[in-house]
């Protein structure tokens, strides 16, 4: 069996251990981030080019109304029937991508878990 060792050699220990622990635990949360930033990207331009095609579904709507106003000709139906196409694909884009983006995916839970073992176990050691 080990000697005894004095306070302050535990002490340094111990500030060691925490130390590494520490690090160990910002690793893991920087990894963790990378990788949910990352899954975040898809959505962002998704959202992108869903507002982009909302754009052009106005656009289109409203050269769809000055045809109807102005001379009331077959091509006002093409025009507000693309429109129509392109904003519900806007819509569709627009809300997958902020599907992906919502609040449940950009936690930490791996992270919060590993810190939470660790407290766990740090409280199990000290009498």
């Amino acid at each position: 069996m080990q000697a005894e060792r004095s306070l302050s050699e535990l002490t340094r220990d111990l500030a060691t251990q925490l130390g590494d622990l520490m690090r160990n635990e910002v690793r893991l949360a920087r990894a963790e981030t990378v990788e949910t930033v990352k899954g975040l990207g898809g959505g962002v331009i998704r959202v992108a080019f869903g507002v982009v095609l909302a754009g052009a579904a106005v656009t289109l709507a409203l050269i769809g109304v000055a045809y109807l106003l102005g001379e009331a000709m077959p091509m006002w139906i093409a025009a507000l029937l693309a429109a129509a196409i392109g904003g519900i694909a806007a819509y569709l884009l627009v809300k997958s991508g902020i599907n992906a983006l919502s609040s449940d995916r950009i936690g930490l839970p791996r992270t919060a878990e590993q810190v939470s073992r660790d407290l766990r176990m740090i409280k199990e050691k000290t009498p």
